[in-house]
């Protein structure tokens, strides 16, 4: 016993340091840190609900629908653009997100339903419906009816052409 206290004490700066390697590498393996998620800007658009977004298709006013994920890393890529597009050319950005929508709701139903153009992504071609979740997804609405889709992201000048040939906006290009 009077020799593991000698050798305690000889040695007791290293068990130490020891001791404190180990506290410190167990905080930092354990303590979990919340990361803060960057999630898409929607201050310039106006943010619409599934009953609301269905009333889109109501009218025969042209309109554009973006609709996507909260954190979808494309999506807030493609914001930008959006707000750029929005304010030169005079139109509004119709928001869905697809977050916390119940999937199975006859209101869900009944917009992919809508969303009937045929479209092709990934080499497979279907209704522009079965690509929902494939985000950002962009919809013109026009005459109570989709008359146009496209999934990711286009720059300033292409939203201008959508738009303008789809009459969303009637702004002329600057």
């Amino acid at each position: 016993m009077k020799k593991i206290k000698e050798h305690l004490k000889r040695n007791f700066a290293i068990y130490a340091v020891l001791l404190t390697c180990i506290v410190v590498v167990c905080i930092a393996l354990f303590l979990t840190r919340e990361e803060k998620k960057e999630t898409v800007d929607t201050s310039m658009f106006q943010v619409l609900t599934l009953k609301e977004t269905l009333k889109l298709f109501e009218t025969d006013e042209p309109k554009l629908l973006v609709i996507s994920v909260s954190e979808c890393t494309a999506t807030i890529g493609y914001v930008p653009y959006l707000q750029i597009a929005q304010a030169k050319y005079g139109y509004t950005t119709y928001y869905l997100e697809l977050d916390d929508l119940d999937y199975y709701s006859k209101d869900f139903q009944t917009l992919l339903s809508k969303l009937d153009m045929e479209y092709r992504f990934q080499n497979k071609v279907d209704k522009f419906s079965a690509f929902i979740g494939s985000t950002p997804m962009t919809v013109i609405i026009k005459n109570k009816k989709m008359v146009h889709g496209y999934i990711g992201s286009m720059d300033t000048d292409t939203l201008y052409t959508i738009t303008k040939l789809y009459g969303v906006t009637n702004e002329k290009k600057n």
